[in-house]
């Protein structure tokens, strides 16, 4: 699903921004990547702008570097010189500033436990607009989305036209 949705978003003239993380990530950022130059995009990374996380997802971030945009605020020597669990605090942020240079944000699926409700929260914060794919609005296993469902500029997302009315395209 998140391939489909990136690949409409980047036929309507949106630039994706992505976290460059595994799964529905990854599927946006290789959706940009087969769009044969149509595509663009933005990634946010919960590193260092010199490291790769996912190890596996290098390419795609290189690509990303070399062709489009990457971002990071994720300071060199405090994380060289951290522990390294103290290091996962940088990805909600990282969500928070992907919210940021957004025009909007899609959740395709998120658990209850998913690090995406911080970007959601940071939607709704910044008075973003935040789509929420309704097969993962009414799915009866996470009740994360009633949360946010109904509150302003939040949108149960049926297709990619409701993006592009709210955002332009």
């Amino acid at each position: 699903r998140s391939y489909a949705v990136a690949s409409q978003l980047i036929e309507n003239g949106i630039t994706v921004v992505t976290g460059l993380a595994k799964g529905i990530d990854t599927a946006a950022a290789e959706a940009v990547i087969g769009s044969n130059g149509k595509g663009r995009i933005i990634g946010v990374v919960g590193t260092p702008i010199d490291e790769h996380y996912p190890k596996e997802n290098r390419a795609i971030q290189d690509y990303v570097a070399q062709q489009n945009l990457l971002l990071s605020q994720v300071p060199f020597y405090r994380y060289k010189t951290q522990h390294f669990k103290s290091r996962s605090r940088y990805f909600p942020e990282r969500n928070e500033l992907m919210a940021a240079v957004s025009d909007a944000t899609v959740i395709v699926e998120a658990s209850d436990t998913s690090g995406s409700l911080s970007q959601a929260r940071a939607c709704v914060q910044q008075g973003r607009p935040l789509f929420i794919m309704k097969s993962c609005a009414q799915n009866p296993s996470i009740t994360w989305p009633e949360r946010f469902i109904g509150k302003a500029n939040v949108y149960e997302l049926e297709n990619i036209q409701q993006v592009l009315e709210v955002v332009g395209g």
